[in-house]
């Protein structure tokens, strides 16, 4: 008996999709790898994982960032302050609106010695914030520095206000007249715009007293200028400067290096070159170049970096010590009272001075 045949007739249909071919095992190998790669990175029940959490800011950092921001407004409102005091539309503005503010520019040392320290003086002011943030659900830093920064934009609308189209001799007329209401608020805002973009912007400048005479720079925190230079010399940070109108523009004619001398050095240079010379050692040339075209380009650091500043001081004849001649020939003869120092920007270049009197002058005085 042969072998039976089989009837294909009766052979089961087998769906051609399951039927194997080339690619089929290792496509569902791929499939299978895959998966489990990807639920080893989900986990283990396959779920995507959720991102690492970003670090919480540090709470310290942040409150010392927002009392330094608060701190800056501060200082700055001061400092305006002190530039348009006796201005008439500043005092009715801050009689009306900010009485607590009235005296702040005065304890400060607007015009004297400073009595009180910006924090003491902000401390005293603290009915002025309360007031102002009243009906506010913010009372923090960020909040005051807001409030400080409101009121100094009216002041600087102020100040530009008494800039606007003053000519050189409207402001000697000025000074001739010498009201400190009227006199002080535009020399300072004058001043203070020819610092503008400089890294002398917001320097403190203020009517001392007489016609004339004003302060620039002070001793209180944040003022951020150099107190001694390389050889470790005190740099006073505070300077007593004269101004006077000389070819349609204001300048510094003079100044006082100490305050307790009470002998002016004689300049003749407009506040931005003054100051490149005293705060950064420069001699006049240089700073009447740097400032030719504008303000110099701010530095990359915020502060300035101590520069050598010579102090002029009396060149008084030494026994056994070789003298110049022509000092020698300046010396000689003088009147009483009087004496011969060095210019401080010129080396070689003297002047007369009288201590007892604060005068100096170039010319020989007479006897």
């Amino acid at each position: 008996m042969g072998p039976r045949k089989r009837d294909r007739s009766k052979t089961p249909e087998v769906p051609w999709e399951l039927l194997p071919n080339g690619n089929s095992i290792g496509v569902h190998a791929g499939h299978s790898r895959s998966r489990s790669r990807d639920r080893a990175a989900n986990g283990k029940n396959g779920h995507a994982r959720a991102p690492a959490p970003a670090p919480a800011p540090d709470p310290a950092l942040l409150a010392a960032q927002a009392a330094e921001v608060e701190r800056d407004a501060w200082r700055r409102l001061v400092i305006l302050l002190a530039q348009l005091k006796g201005d008439r539309k500043v005092e009715q503005l801050l009689r009306e609106k900010h009485p607590e503010l009235l005296q702040v520019a005065d304890r400060c040392g607007a015009s004297s010695k400073a009595a009180s320290t910006l924090h003491a003086a902000k401390d005293a002011a603290r009915e002025w914030f309360s007031r102002g943030l009243r009906g506010s659900n913010q009372h923090g830093p960020a909040a005051r520095a807001k409030l400080c920064k409101q009121l100094m934009l009216q002041l600087l609308e102020r100040a530009s206000q008494l800039c606007s189209g003053v000519s050189g001799s409207h402001v000697e007329d000025v000074l001739d007249r010498g009201r400190p209401t009227e006199e002080g608020p535009l020399v300072c805002s004058l001043m203070a715009r020819e610092l503008r973009g400089s890294r002398y912007e917001g320097l403190w400048i203020s009517w001392k007293g007489p016609a004339g005479h004003y302060y620039l720079g002070d001793e209180q925190e944040g003022h951020n200028l150099p107190t001694t230079d390389k050889d470790g010399d005190p740099i006073h940070p505070r300077v007593h400067a004269v101004v006077k109108v000389v070819s349609d523009q204001l300048v510094i004619s003079g100044f006082f290096l100490d305050p307790d001398d009470d002998t002016m050095s004689p300049a003749k240079v407009p506040i931005g070159p003054f100051l490149s010379v005293y705060f950064e050692g420069m001699s006049v040339r240089e700073a009447s170049n740097a400032w030719k075209n504008g303000p110099p380009k701010r530095p990359a650091t915020p502060r300035l970096a101590p520069a050598p500043v010579p102090v002029p001081a009396p060149v008084p004849a030494k026994q056994g010590v070789h003298m110049d001649p022509k000092l020698q020939e300046l010396q000689a003869g003088l009147p009483p009272g009087w004496e011969v120092r060095e210019s401080r920007s010129k080396r070689g270049m003297y002047f007369f001075a009288h201590p007892a009197s604060g005068r100096s002058q170039m010319e020989r005085p007479k006897a």
